[in-house]
């Protein structure tokens, strides 16, 4: 058996290239130590993405180069046994024309779109969005995000009338969170990307042209805000999955407080990274690296129950009789192997759909007699 197994999809070179772009490269490794390293100097092609704006993903790309050839990587201790039939599908798939990088556009991002598209009715309906846990503000929100979340409300209630007020009011806010001061804690770090997320969002998917071609000024304070987070970060490893809990309540209630600002910082820095990579991607950017590995050093729990617990009691239940997984450097090997649907969360169905394409996530969802 060799020590590494790959799958070869159907589709062109110059495609693969650019969803592992997205999927694999959001993030670029340092020589050494954990952080990210920033794409250098992008340089954009017009048109702007409006059709992503209005909620189609049309290529505006004008090629990409053919010498990365990805394939999905699957580590020795992680290898996924494929059925006869699976093999077969996908030396049929080698052989069809490869498919427009639109339609390929299409199947991996438009879901992440329409979450991302949803997320300020999210935080205002639910306190939560994929990657902002529902109990991190509950008891104290910071005031840029008290800005956001009452910029998200008025964006929600947005008409014709009432748009140009709104839209006036929301640079306000995104002008005065810009002029103040970096914060230098976690909790406050985090709830200034969160704010900046939302802020861009409703930029970018609002149908004010003028509005949402302000976006381009924000994505470099977005990165350089999750460079800043990424220190305060700790990544957790297959085995952590596997330690008991506290014995006492206490403990139990203050593990969970961290595990909340943990892992919605870790969501945090990886959807970030993958909100730019989404955008740069649709607006032309040429300049994106794609080095033939994972490239990233990330690591976050899968887990629909550990997200969704409401108390700590819940969660220790949860840790205790549930199966979580540690996602490493966006290997899902383990997780399509093993995993069942109401394992995985809205973030992990995002990254899912990415990595399979819609109709691979969809099989896999029904496969196990559940829909995406």
């Amino acid at each position: 058996m060799a020590e590494t197994r790959h799958l070869i999809l159907g589709v062109s070179a110059a495609s693969i290239e650019l969803i592992q772009q997205l999927s694999w490269s959001m993030i670029k490794p340092q020589s050494r130590g954990r952080s990210p390293v920033k794409d250098a100097s992008p340089q954009s092609v017009e048109p702007h993405p409006t059709d992503m704006i209005q909620g189609r993903v049309v290529s505006h790309m004008n090629g990409a180069n053919d010498e990365c050839y990805h394939s999905l990587w699957l580590s020795p201790a992680d290898e996924v046994h494929l059925s006869p039939d699976f093999e077969l599908s996908v030396a049929r798939a080698r052989a069809q024309p490869p498919k427009p990088l639109s339609e390929i556009l299409a199947s991996r991002l438009q879901y992440s779109i329409d979450v991302f598209r949803d997320a300020p009715r999210m935080m205002i309906m639910e306190n939560q969005t994929p990657w902002c846990h529902p109990q991190l503000y509950k008891n104290k929100m910071p005031k840029v995000m008290q800005d956001a979340y009452s910029c998200c409300s008025m964006y929600l209630s947005k008409n014709e009338i009432n748009a140009p007020v709104i839209m006036n009011l929301t640079d306000a806010k995104i002008n005065e969170l810009l002029s103040t001061t970096h914060p230098t804690t976690l909790p406050e770090i985090l709830a200034r990307v969160h704010a900046l997320i939302l802020y861009q969002i409703m930029r970018l998917f609002d149908g004010d042209v003028l509005f949402h071609r302000s976006t381009d000024t924000l994505f470099p304070e977005l990165e350089n805000s999750i460079f800043t987070l990424m220190p305060f970060l700790h990544l957790p490893r297959p085995s952590d999955s596997v330690y008991p809990l506290p014995v006492s309540m206490e403990s139990i209630s203050e593990f969970w407080k961290s595990w909340i600002l943990q892992e919605s910082a870790r969501r945090t820095v990886l959807i970030t990274f993958f909100f730019t990579r989404i955008y740069k991607t649709l607006r032309g950017t040429r300049d994106m690296q794609c080095d033939g590995t994972l490239g990233l050093e990330h690591a976050w729990y899968l887990s629909s129950h550990l997200w969704s617990s409401q108390s700590a009691f819940d969660f220790a239940v949860a840790w205790a009789e549930k199966p979580h997984f540690v996602v490493e450097n966006l290997n899902f090997s383990w997780v399509l192997g093993n995993a069942q649907p109401d394992d995985v969360d809205q973030f992990g169905k995002m990254l899912l759909v990415t990595l399979l394409g819609i109709d691979g996530a969809k099989a896999w969802f029904y496969a196990r007699n559940a829909i995406l």
